[in-house]
């Protein structure tokens, strides 16, 4: 057989070979491409050039369809940054105020400043599609030349640098009526973008309408504080409290410490979800007359009677021209949803329509393209894409808020170690015999303290794995088993007049009726997500209690204590090992046995 012998191809060419590569890209016109910062050094003149794309996929064909079109696009950070880290999560931890958790919104975003969001350029329809698309492409390179001129990138939040996410927003603006800004009440101030309130109340000159979205995962004492820090600080805002899956939680408004503690959420087939018919009255009210609501007001009513609802929904491919004029002259109305990622837009939007429409993920960056529901005649939805705006706000703060998809976090424990900064993690997690043990105990302690208490070994030297302790607990806060919330600005002296507030009252009787229809036998009940982000195990299952409970009937499940999962006592454990032995060793006769079968036979052949 003829043919010259396969030279071996080591690592390092094959680095070199992908840096050609990216060198080649970035000399067609995309200075952004991914740079090779292999070492640890981290050039101020070259960081901002670094860029990382979340969840990549190989692409065969560069000439048909590309899945990485839509994907998040993050600055990358230096090994530098990542080691200093590391080493900051391990020095003690220090107990700070609730004061601290009082954040302003001017020092997030800092409003005027090149930190505000990217506005479309101008164009006309005589522009080809390749002139639009290279004038948007310049703009944008321009925007990020001068947040890097203007802010040190080490000291910026991360945001999107992705140009066709950002125009998936200039798009849903455009050809929606009423905007609907989502965030969530935990990070309410981290979430909402004033750049956006701007360009959708002043540019556009349109209604901006914010959702306080999981107003069951806070105090509401805290819900009311943030509903009038808004409304002091944006008058045009029209500002709704929302939740699609109320959950249980037997506390009162000034008992801020079971809104801390590990909850199942339970989620079911039947959305009984609060806000809905609060925002067809905030709709109607805008529309007025012009356009017939009856037919949104009829759905709304039947499911909250739990009548059967015929699945008429269909997605429809829009036009995506700008919008000349903001006054409704069609026969229908369009409302888009907006806001940043894993806040739970498509979740909203769900609940609107009655059952699922778009699907919903935790990990940020689910929904790639936005796309319309067809709700009723006169009512069409718009999801749009998640987008991260660019902020000046601390990283590890921004990992507890659900922007960065977890998985993809390099180091995730000075994000633990900012939950145990306001949190008693200790007690949450109980592993209180750490602050025995250590006293001056930092992120690190915490994350190997969880890891041995859920049985997170490495496989080779069995040692505690820190990382997917640590993983673990991100994912935990994320699903809010374990809730930080942010306080606006004066709460903290106005505590006691939030808490006996009337508003904060009728918002605690409206989750708990809630909660009473789903534990009606009537509810179905559903797992929802659960089982990804938490994978069952024979000794560690997080929600085998609450799963148990709910087989005997819904009032057991609020008679369970939070902390039982966790309190498995030794005579438990010995009973699993014990029957994980029994079966090993059934396997094992059984196994024996056809052996011995099989050999009889061939002795009774020969």
């Amino acid at each position: 057989m003829s043919g010259a012998r396969k030279k071996p191809f080591s690592s390092k060419k094959k680095k070199e070979q992908l840096k050609l590569k990216r060198e080649k890209i970035r000399a067609q016109g995309d200075k952004w491409a991914d740079s090779d910062e292999e070492s640890g050094t981290f050039d101020v003149n070259t960081a901002h050039n670094a860029r990382r794309r979340i969840n990549e996929q190989p692409v065969r064909d560069p000439t048909g369809h590309n899945p990485n079109r839509y994907r998040l696009h993050f600055q990358r950070e230096s090994r530098d940054e990542i080691d200093r880290r590391k080493k900051l999560a391990q020095l003690p931890l220090k107990k700070l105020p609730e004061e601290s958790l009082e954040i302003p919104i001017e020092q997030i975003y800092r409003p005027g400043s090149a930190l505000d969001m990217p506005i479309r350029p101008p164009w006309t329809y005589d522009m080809t599609k390749e002139k639009l698309e290279e004038q948007e492409k310049t703009y944008f390179n321009n925007y990020l030349d001068k947040i890097f001129a203007n802010f040190e990138p080490e000291h910026l939040s991360y945001f999107e640098m992705n140009l066709e996410t950002w125009r998936q927003l200039w798009r849903t603006v455009e050809i929606c009526d009423i905007i609907l800004m989502i965030v969530d009440i935990r990070f309410a101030v981290l979430h909402f973008s004033p750049t956006l309130y701007d360009y959708v109340t002043r540019v556009h000159k349109k209604q901006l309408i914010v959702i306080l979205n999981k107003i069951d995962l806070a105090p509401p004492s805290i819900v009311v504080a943030v509903k009038d820090y808004f409304s002091q600080k944006f008058p045009q805002l029209h500002i709704l409290t929302y939740t699609s899956y109320p959950k249980d939680l037997s506390t009162t408004r000034g008992d801020f410490d079971n809104y801390q503690v590990m909850a199942r959420i339970v989620r079911r087939k039947n959305y009984y979800a609060i806000g809905p018919l609060a925002l067809f009255e905030c709709i109607s009210s805008l529309v007025g007359s012009r356009i017939d609501l009856s037919s949104w007001k009829q759905h709304i009513q039947e499911c909250m009677e739990g009548e059967t609802m015929t699945n008429d929904i269909k997605q429809e491919n829009i036009d995506v021209s700008p919008l000349t004029n903001t006054n409704i002259t069609t026969n229908h109305i369009t409302l888009g949803f907006t806001g940043y990622p894993n806040v739970g837009k498509s979740s909203v939007l769900n609940s609107i329509v009655g059952h699922k429409v778009v699907s919903v993920s935790r990990t940020p960056g689910h929904t790639k393209h936005f796309q319309t529901i067809q709700l009723t005649s006169t009512v069409r939805l718009c999801d749009c894409p998640g987008l991260v705006f660019p902020s000046y706000v601390e990283r590890p703060l921004q990992i507890l808020a659900g922007i960065y998809p977890i998985a993809q976090v390099q180091e995730p424990y000075t994000s633990v170690g900012y939950l145990a900064q306001w949190l008693p993690i200790t007690k949450i997690l109980k592993i209180e015999r750490l602050e025995q043990d250590t006293p001056n105990y930092s992120a690190m302690d915490i994350c190997e303290a969880w890891a041995l208490k859920r049985g997170f070994l490495t496989a080779k030297a069995s040692r505690p794995d820190v990382y997917r302790a640590a993983n673990h607990i991100l994912r935990l806060a994320l699903d809010g088993r374990i809730n930080l919330c942010l306080r606006p600005p004066g709460f903290a002296a106005d505590k006691e007049r939030f808490i006996s507030d009337p508003r904060a009252i009728e918002l605690e009787q409206q989750i708990q009726s809630a909660v009473d229809k789903q534990k009606r036998p009537d509810s179905d009940i559903s797992a929802g997500d659960d089982s990804e982000a938490f994978p069952t195990s024979d000794d560690h299952q997080l929600a085998s209690c609450s799963a148990s409970a709910s087989d005997q009937g819904p009032d057991r499940v609020s008679e369970l204590n939070r902390f039982d999962v966790f309190n498995r006592d030794n005579d438990e454990k010995d009973e699993l090992k014990l029957i994980k032995n029994i079966r090993r060793r059934t396997r094992r006769k059984s196994s024996n046995s056809n052996q011995h079968e099989n050999n009889d036979s061939v002795e009774e052949v020969d």
